[in-house]
């Protein structure tokens, strides 16, 4: 009897025979998926046709590699699609581009419809959502109390603009009409703008990114922040802490241990809702200020007309601020209409740095007791004082029972 032919070994395709009733001959063979390779199976019904599959395969992959000995027979059919469509061209005096490219091409034409389509769906509200989440873990409490408040005002305009339309003059047009809520109606500050710039490119660069692509480029871009006239810090005059002191004793408002501690001992708003009023020993020259959003633990000075002023309310325990934001802006408003002053933004604390530093004439110690740089202290809090008016700047007392009047209290007699 004559020998059966030896059957053709493969390289990289193993054909085997199993027991499956219909497709009994497995084809195992290597493809490359995710830029990893891999071992397939696919069965067939007789040998040959298993055989036939093997040699093709086996060919492609020592030919091309693993990669190309994956391609699909849709695939193949696109190229041979392409070849004989690239002959009838050549023939027409048209020269084709390569498959390559034209593939390239196509899924290049693929991703920009794609991002158009999503850019068109995101709202500016929708993006400051986004922007004000991805900050929440990047900034502290009071830069994201910032980023709430002054990006609600560009939402509540814009919000359901897509945000790839807006232009730079429509931003700086809204930006111009914005008024200030502390000054009666005027337009907001060059300086106020220019802050505002700053947050709405970060969150326009945010938009821009490659994660999001909702913006094809930065509008703030194209606007330069606009120049700031350098102007001496504003501070409240010995005439008007008196008469908004006497206001909210009058008014017996809450805000009173804030005042105090503000006039005559430096601290931010933001730090009383921090500091507990039972903490304050009267018998000592100094307290312990907790660290607060801004900066660590600091001691400051507890001087003698922060104790009459803490004295002549009855809280003595609880934070020196118990209002919420909004509270405190509409009490305090009414503190400055009774008292007939103009409200200066963190005026109480450039007061208490102004008279400080012109009754200790140590710049460097001022800025210890408050938290900041001598530099900052010079450039954005100290108004020029004379000693004389630092004097009498912490010689304010509350008015002695019976009288109308702002009086003295001599030291070691405070009283309400």
């Amino acid at each position: 009897m004559a020998k059966k032919s030896k059957q053709p070994e493969f390289v990289h395709c193993k054909v085997t025979l199993t027991t499956h009733p219909k497709a009994p001959w497995r084809v195992s063979f290597p493809v490359e998926e995710n830029g990893v390779t891999r071992r397939k199976r696919r069965m067939f019904s007789t040998e040959e046709k298993a055989r036939d599959f093997a040699t093709i395969h086996d060919k492609d992959v020592i030919d091309h590699g693993v990669r190309f000995g994956g391609i699909t027979a849709e695939a193949r059919r696109a190229f041979d699609f392409y070849r004989d469509a690239r002959h009838d061209l050549r023939a027409d005096g048209i020269e084709p581009p390569t498959f390559e490219q034209l593939v390239a091409d196509a899924v290049a034409a693929l991703r920009k419809d794609h991002a158009a389509r999503q850019r068109q769906r995101v709202t500016v509200a929708d993006a400051v959502e986004a922007f004000k989440s991805y900050k929440a873990t990047r900034v502290g409490p009071r830069q994201r109390q910032a980023l709430k408040c002054e990006l609600k005002r560009f939402a509540v305009v814009f919000g359901d603009r897509p945000i790839e339309s807006l232009t730079a003059p429509e931003i700086e047009a809204w930006l111009g009409s914005l008024r200030s809520a502390r000054s009666d109606g005027q337009a907001i500050s060059p300086q106020t703008r220019n802050k505002l710039r700053k947050i709405l490119k970060s969150l326009f660069t945010f938009a821009c990114s490659t994660a999001q692509s909702w913006c094809p480029r930065n509008p703030l871009d194209d606007i330069t922040p606009e120049k700031v006239k350098e102007s001496e810090p504003e501070a409240y005059t010995v005439a008007e802490t008196t008469a908004i002191l006497s206001a909210a004793l009058a008014m017996k408002s809450p805000l009173l241990p804030e005042l105090a501690l503000g006039f005559f001992a430096g601290l931010r708003p933001t730090e009383t809702m921090l500091l507990d009023l039972g903490a304050i020993r009267f018998d000592a020259d100094e307290f312990r200020v907790p660290a607060g959003t801004k900066t660590g633990a600091r001691v400051a000075p507890l001087t003698p007309a922060c104790k009459a002023w803490l004295a002549a309310q009855t809280r003595r325990t609880g934070a020196a601020c118990l209002l919420t934001r909004k509270d405190h802006s509409l009490e305090m408003r009414g503190i400055l209409k009774a008292a007939g002053v103009r409200s200066i933004y963190d005026g109480r604390r450039h007061s208490f740095i102004t008279y400080r530093t012109a009754e200790t004439r140590d710049v460097a110690r001022v800025a210890d007791e408050c938290g900041n740089s001598p530099n900052i202290i010079k450039k954005h809090y100290r108004q020029l004082a004379t000693t004389a008016a630092a004097k009498e700047f912490f010689a304010i007392r509350p008015a002695k029972r019976g009288k109308s009047k702002i009086t003295n209290i001599a030291e070691g007699r405070i009283s309400a």
